[in-house]
Formats: C-alpha cells, sequence, structure tokens
C-alpha cells in the first residue's frame, strides 16, 4: 500500500490530535491522583498498597526480601533504587521506605515460578 505524502501528512495530523487528547487526559489523572495525595510515582507502602491491590504487608515482604538478598550480594527480581528504595532521616534509626508504583507492579506481574527465590 503505498503512502503519498497526502496521506502521511493527514495521518501525522490525526496522531497529533490523539497526542494532545492524551496529554490533557494524562492531566487530569495526574490532579486527581494528587488530590488523594499522592505526587509522582514514588509512594509509601501504605498508599502504593491500594494502587498495586496488594496489602501492605505483601509490599514490606517483597522489600525485606530484597533487603536480605542485596545485604548478602544475591541476585533478586526487587532492586534498590528501580522498585525500592529508604530515604530515611540519617539521625533517626527507623526504615522509610517508598516504592516506584510502575515498576513495582511490573516485579508482582512476574509469575511465581519465574521469581529469583533463593
Amino acid at each position: 500500500m503505498p503512502r503519498t505524502l497526502a496521506a502521511l501528512e493527514q495521518r501525522l495530523e490525526l496522531l497529533e490530535t490523539r497526542y494532545a487528547q492524551l496529554e490533557e487526559r494524562q492531566k487530569w489523572v495526574e490532579r486527581i491522583f494528587e488530590s488523594y495525595g499522592i505526587r509522582g510515582l514514588w509512594l509509601s507502602p501504605a498508599k502504593a498498597s491500594p494502587l498495586l491491590g496488594v496489602s501492605r504487608d505483601r509490599i514490606m515482604a517483597e522489600i525485606e526480601r530484597a533487603e536480605k538478598l542485596r545485604i548478602f550480594e544475591k541476585p533478586s527480581d526487587a532492586e534498590y533504587g528501580v522498585h525500592y528504595r529508604n530515604i530515611q532521616d540519617p539521625s533517626v534509626e527507623t526504615s522509610t521506605w517508598q516504592v516506584h508504583v510502575a515498576n513495582f507492579d511490573r516485579l508482582l506481574m512476574i509469575p511465581p515460578d519465574q521469581r529469583l527465590i533463593p
């Protein structure tokens, strides 16, 4: 099917319109998230839990498992700085965990038989 310049220009115009519509939708979704106190993709396990559809305890179990493996330099599906991070104040002993919602969701989608669990 040969593409003419006119057909390509028409297709480009359509794509630009759809792109603008998607940008508007994204802005709307971001406003909705902000109204619930969610800004950005790094969230506490408590805030990430309803978005990911798993309990806070499940998220913490994944983090704890990954941290044990990281300490012993063993491979893990969950990577520090990619799937989870600790933003704790250096003067406080308690960890302040956050998960990257999009990356953590991909982690949760790995079938159990394909997980790197020693």
